[in-house]
C-alpha cells in the first residue's frame, strides 16, 4: 500500500516530479522507515512504479534509482535509531547525489551544478516530513493496539 501511495502521489505531481528541478511530495513518507523498517522495500518498489512515467525510464531509473532508495533507506533505518533526523537527513543525501549522477549522464549537465537543488528539496521533504510522519505513526497507534488486542483475543 505504501509503495502504491508512494508512486500515486508521484504521478499527481509529475510535472515536477522528474527531471532537474524535481519536488516529488511523496519523499515526505521515507522517513517513516526510521521506526518502520519493514517499509524499506515499498520504497524501493514505489520508487520503481513511480519511474516507470519518468520521461527518463530506462535502467538508470528502473534500477540504478530503486537501488538508490535501498541503500538510503537502509541507512535512514540504521542511523534513524539513534537520530531521527540525521537519518532522514543522510536519506535525502544519498538521494540527491544519486538523482545527480544519472541526470549528470542522462542531460550532460554538470553534478556539482544539480547537487544543490535536488539536496534543497530532498532535504526539504524527507527532513521536513520527519514530523508528519511521527505525527502519522502517533495517530494511527491506537488503531494497531486494537488491532494486537484482537488478535491476542482470538
Amino acid at each position: 500500500m505504501v509503495a502504491a501511495l508512494y508512486a500515486v502521489i508521484t504521478w499527481a505531481v509529475s510535472p515536477i516530479a522528474y527531471g532537474p528541478l524535481q519536488f516529488r511530495l511523496s519523499e515526505v513518507l521515507k522517513s517513516i522507515v526510521i521506526w518502520e523498517p519493514h517499509l524499506i522495500a515499498a520504497f524501493v518498489i514505489g520508487n520503481f512504479l513511480s519511474n516507470l512515467l519518468s520521461p527518463f525510464a530506462g535502467p538508470w531509473e528502473l534500477i540504478f534509482m530503486p537501488f538508490a532508495n535501498l541503500v538510503g533507506a537502509t541507512l535512514c533505518y540504521l542511523i534513524g535509531r539513534r537520530s531521527p533526523w540525521a537519518g532522514a537527513a543522510i536519506y535525502a543525501l544519498v538521494i540527491a547525489a544519486a538523482v545527480s549522477f544519472i541526470l549528470s549522464i542522462l542531460i550532460r549537465a554538470p553534478f556539482t551544478v544539480l547537487f544543490p537543488s535536488l539536496l534543497a528539496s530532498e532535504a526539504i521533504l524527507i527532513v521536513g516530513g520527519l514530523p508528519v510522519m511521527r505525527a502519522v505513526l502517533r495517530a494511527v497507534q491506537p488503531f494497531r493496539q486494537r488491532l494486537a488486542g484482537s488478535r491476542v483475543a482470538g
